[in-house]
């Protein structure tokens, strides 16, 4: 019979984020050997400023270029490396402009890194929230205007 195992610790190392976002901590399944990452889940909560990211890197590796609606990973700190798909259609005319040209000059430091403490038998879902008060120019160049957050946690048995 497998029983369940309280998860009580999520760290979203060296990244600002907003108080009550953080999804409360879940349940892993027992005896899971592994956890899982996805940048692919469901209906991202956009009404909170939340988008997708795409997860390029897992721990240095390269991410597999085929869609891959999430990524098996052992249990510990997980070092992902992100960029952002905010929707344009969000952002005021001049930053949408300001943040193509740093995404085309900038090119690595357009990514982020983002270290989650994995649990075995969960799924984290990773968004990047748009921080609207870092919209200036500066914060622009230095892709300070979103940071990575996991949005929701969910009990996942490994394959």
């Amino acid at each position: 019979m497998l029983r369940p195992i309280l998860l009580t610790s999520l760290l979203l190392a060296g990244h600002a984020h907003a108080t009550g976002a953080d999804p409360a901590p879940v349940v892993g399944v027992a005896g899971s050997t592994c956890g899982f990452v996805t940048d692919q889940r469901g209906t991202i909560p956009k009404s909170q400023d939340i988008f997708p990211v795409e997860i390029t890197r897992i721990d240095g590796r390269s991410t597999p270029l085929d869609s891959r609606n999430r990524h098996s990973v052992q249990p510990g700190e997980r070092v992902l490396t992100l960029t952002d798909h905010i929707d344009p259609h969000r952002l005021p005319g001049a930053a949408i402009s300001q943040i193509a040209k740093m995404k085309r000059l900038e090119l690595q430091r357009a990514y982020k890194p983002f270290t989650v403490k994995v649990e075995p038998g969960v799924s984290y879902a990773i968004g990047a929230r748009l921080l609207r008060d870092r919209l200036d120019a500066q914060s622009i160049r230095d892709n300070a205007y979103w940071e990575p957050v996991i949005w929701e946690q969910r009990a996942e048995r490994c394959p």
